[in-house]
């Protein structure tokens, strides 16, 4: 068998393996906003800054994980440890969720009793785990391809998530239905039972199918070496007078002296790859709406009673994988065309097309808050949804995957995971800042200020994301060409 078929082989088997764990992440991600509503009984306020100081924390995670990971932990080991712990994660929610009361009052403020307590623990279990899943496999994935077939693996491995984050979003619809509150616990009794098939899987395939490109079982060691070892050997070979001048530096003298170590073509790639984690987080703001804003907007504006069936808040969580399926065939067929007439659009024109595609995604949203007053009856169809959510699937694909390649061109391979940490923590700073600005979001009670911008409509809401990615494309546009100077590459194409 051939390399690039031993790969291939092992991308879709570890594609296939990270289906539970996303449809668990995002299986919970979908009801997150309304358990925190409806079961916890926190305001559209309160939600909103919990989801933003929750998922900042989760994404901000990835940091000190994929350093452990590096250090201490295989590949293999660390998915492990991910699974592990995202199913203690279930035994928690499953408890709080057993708790539920539907006459307990709206709160605006975090009360410290037993439900909140087990939610909290089981919430922080299940970052943890989504951390260390998340960073090994898509590590995996990095080191049994190739160079050349590393796009293409990210474009399998791409759609199969969303496979699982659509039989996630299934799942949560068809138990809890609408507004069974009372039926959550059993979403986290069959997470559980899933996460733990998909452990089992792993562990009886992995040295089937996880082949390197000699088509030899993956090496399961961790990284011998730790950055911090590394830099030990560094200072073992200089001089102690040269040491002591290092000591004796200030903080604005220590990074000068780190970046008179880099090489200029070093420096260039390092500041395209610190934009493009900024325009990420710009990007995952208006994105991350989904699961927050637009829950409150499904829910309070979109006419859902169909007559013969009530369609639950939830199941609009459906369209977003479901498109990603669709398209996903469709974008590497694309990709494949491209390639065969030598033609690469790269991560820079995918982005700037991405952000293009968001903007009118928030202007369609922008449009219909022009009618409808806050607090009315008025509502719109379902089909208003469906067409958003139809593009903001065109657009994250377009953005994701060049991401996902990115990283694995510019991370070193025994670094991985912690480079990795950082793409996944523009997730943080984008989540904190969504829940942030979706506390914002206008209520009859509410007349408030995102940036000196008055709030007092969904016109003036969601134009607020309009504005944002607008901006940021067109900063891209402006400086595409001098970011392709400082990636230094031999093909301009390929950005």
């Amino acid at each position: 068998m051939s390399k690039d078929r031993e790969s291939m082989k092992g991308t879709y088997f570890i594609s296939s393996i990270s289906t539970s764990s996303y449809l668990v992440e995002y299986g919970i991600l979908s009801i997150f906003t309304l358990f925190l509503l409806f079961v916890l009984d926190f305001s559209i306020p309160l939600t909103s800054r919990v989801y933003a100081y929750y998922y900042g924390f989760a994404y901000l995670l990835p940091i000190l994980i994929g350093y452990i990971s590096d250090k201490y932990l295989s590949k293999s080991a660390a998915l492990t440890v991910g699974f592990v712990s995202m199913i203690i994660s279930q035994v928690f929610l499953w408890f709080s969720a057993t708790l539920y009361d539907p006459n307990l009052p709206v709160r605006d403020t975090i009360v410290f009793n037993l439900q909140n307590i087990m939610c909290f623990i089981g919430s922080m279990f299940l970052a943890c785990g989504m951390s260390f899943a998340s960073l090994s496999i898509t590590h995996i994935i990095n080191s049994i391809n190739n160079e050349e077939s590393r796009l293409k693996g990210f474009s399998i491995y791409y759609p199969i998530l969303n496979f699982g984050v659509l039989i996630g979003v299934i799942i949560t619809s068809v138990v809890v239905g609408n507004e069974n509150y009372e039926l959550y616990e059993w979403i986290f009794v069959i997470f559980a039972i899933i996460l733990t098939i998909g452990l089992f899987s792993f562990r009886l395939g992995k040295d089937k199918y996880l082949v390197d490109n000699d088509g030899n079982p993956m090496k399961d060691d961790h990284s011998k070496d730790s950055i911090i070892e590394e830099s030990n050997k560094l200072l073992r070979n200089m001089s102690h007078e040269s040491i002591s001048k290092i000591k004796d530096l200030n903080f604005r003298q220590r990074i000068k002296f780190f970046r008179d170590s880099l090489t200029p073509n070093d420096k260039d790639k390092l500041t395209v790859f610190f934009i493009f984690l900024m325009i990420i987080i710009f990007y995952r703001i208006a994105f991350s709406q989904s699961n927050i804003s637009l829950v409150f907007f499904i829910n309070d504006y979109v006419q859902r009673d169909l007559g013969f069936l009530t369609v639950p808040v939830q199941m609009f969580a459906l369209l977003n994988p479901l498109f990603i399926l669709i398209l996903g065939p469709i974008l590497i067929k694309v990709n494949d065309k491209l390639d065969e007439k030598k033609i690469n659009l790269g991560f820079i024109r995918r982005t700037i097309l991405a952000l293009l595609v968001m903007v009118l995604c928030f202007t369609l949203l922008t449009v219909i808050g022009y009618y409808i007053d806050i607090g009315s009856a008025d509502k719109i169809g379902p089909i208003w949804i469906v067409v958003f959510e139809f593009f903001i699937a065109v657009s994250e694909l377009l953005f994701s995957i060049a991401g996902y390649a990115m990283v694995g061109d510019l991370a070193p391979e025994k670094y991985y995971s912690l480079f990795f940490g950082f793409f996944l923590a523009t997730k943080s700073v984008a989540m904190f800042l969504s829940g942030f600005i979706s506390s914002y979001f206008p209520t009859e009670e509410s007349s408030s200020f995102i940036f000196s911008m008055p709030i007092n409509g969904l016109m003036t809401f969601f134009i607020t994301f309009v504005v944002m990615n607008l901006f940021t494309a067109l900063v891209l546009i402006i400086y595409r060409k001098k970011l392709l100077e400082k990636m230094h590459l031999d093909d301009v194409n390929t950005a």
